[in-house]
């Protein structure tokens, strides 16, 4: 939005998400193949199932007292230099850049449910199938932010009530992801 143009701030989001969905699918293949080339795929299984138990019950743990000991969003600590990296932004060559940027930030932070689809893929599924469902995963997850973009360049939302519902729905949200994990 800072580039004054709603068509401009639309390709920019769009570029944004689009380089977390590239950045995302490439750490995952890359994963899923280290995996599959390790031939611990079903030691790997055991281990994802447990750590897939863990993050849900973490995401439980934030619906019920959030904020207390930690949360399973990115720290607290990082978002002040994330906003200063994403604000000055007003070009689209410099949105896709700063997505790839940014995706460093959130994917340990939102790698709990992805190590989990990679070790069922790895435990379960052909190459094949397992890249059809890394694409179809990484477009679920990039879903929210074309959304996004594209209610506030269209003016239907600002960014600053896209935060503040997601600042009073946040302990829902963490009880969805905590079942589903």
């Amino acid at each position: 939005l800072s580039s004054g143009s709603r068509r401009k701030s639309l390709f920019a989001g769009i570029a944004f998400s689009i380089a977390i969905f590239i950045s995302y699918f490439f750490m995952g293949l890359g994963l899923y193949t280290a995996i599959g080339i390790s031939g611990f795929t079903h030691t790997f299984f055991i281990i994802v199932a447990i750590l897939a138990i863990f993050v849900g019950l973490f995401n439980l743990k934030d619906y019920f007292w959030y904020g207390k000991w930690f949360v399973m969003e990115v720290p607290l600590s990082w978002r002040p230099k994330m906003k200063s990296l994403v604000k000055g932004i007003s070009s689209v060559p410099g949105a896709f850049f700063i997505g790839f940027v940014i995706s460093l930030f959130l994917l340990p932070c939102t790698s709990g449910p992805y190590i989990v689809i990679l070790g069922l893929l790895a435990h379960v599924a052909t190459k094949n199938y397992a890249i059809s469902m890394l694409l179809l995963y990484n477009f679920i997850v990039i879903l929210p932010m074309i959304i996004i973009t594209i209610a506030v360049s269209w003016g239907i939302a600002t960014t600053s009530s896209a935060e503040r519902w997601r600042t009073r729905k946040i302990k829902i949200l963490h009880f969805i992801a905590g079942m589903i994990i």
